[in-house]
């Protein structure tokens, strides 16, 4: 399954897929409805991509003129495709952002980055101006994604994807902006 790039310096250009149940690209649609609400935050923002499987929303930042785009993902098939999309991606133009590939759960992650904070081993914890959130569908995963808000910089958004029968869910120190459905999906977007 290919997916394409909707806009920006990168427009049309398909990335790989894993033909696989485990991942659950995000839509064009979506995409686009998603980047066309947030367009103006996009410039020189840093984001990151969490449960990022493809890449698909974290490539479409990058495209659109993301400073640096983070991508976490768990799953070793996920990662191999997202990281030759990444190569391929980065390799075009030498007016791409900054990308970084973490090879772990979004919790693990998260984790990891404290533990290393409160050991000396970080001078500051990452933060984003942007987190995109795609959690299985399976397994929406609200600590994480609680946890993963306090990432958030100031004026910062959250945009989090989860099935749409589910109860929208409520992040402290954010305020909802937008609640969308598309098709099976509901989209949330946040600002802090």
């Amino acid at each position: 399954m290919n997916i394409r790039i909707i806009s920006g310096i990168f427009k049309n250009h398909k990335i790989a897929s894993p033909n696989s149940r485990q991942t659950h690209p995000m839509s064009e649609r979506i995409r686009n409805a998603i980047f066309n609400n947030i367009h103006q935050d996009i410039h020189n923002a840093t984001v990151l991509d969490a449960f990022a499987g493809t890449g698909a929303i974290g490539l479409e930042a990058l495209s659109r003129g993301a400073k640096k785009v983070t991508f976490i993902e768990k799953n070793r098939l996920a990662q191999k495709i997202l990281a030759n999309n990444l190569e391929q991606i980065t390799s075009k133009s030498d007016k791409v952002g900054k990308s970084q590939l973490i090879r772990s759960s979004v919790n693990g992650w998260l984790n990891s980055t404290e533990s290393e904070y409160i050991d000396g081993k970080l001078d500051i914890l990452p933060t984003f101006n942007i987190i995109f959130a795609d959690p299985p569908y399976y397994d929406p995963q609200f600590p994480t994604l609680q946890k993963l808000a306090l990432r958030l910089e100031n004026d910062g958004l959250f945009i989090v994807s989860q099935p749409k029968e589910l109860e929208d869910i409520c992040i402290e120190n954010l305020t909802l902006i937008s609640h969308k459905i598309y098709s099976g999906a509901k989209i949330l977007i946040f600002r802090k």
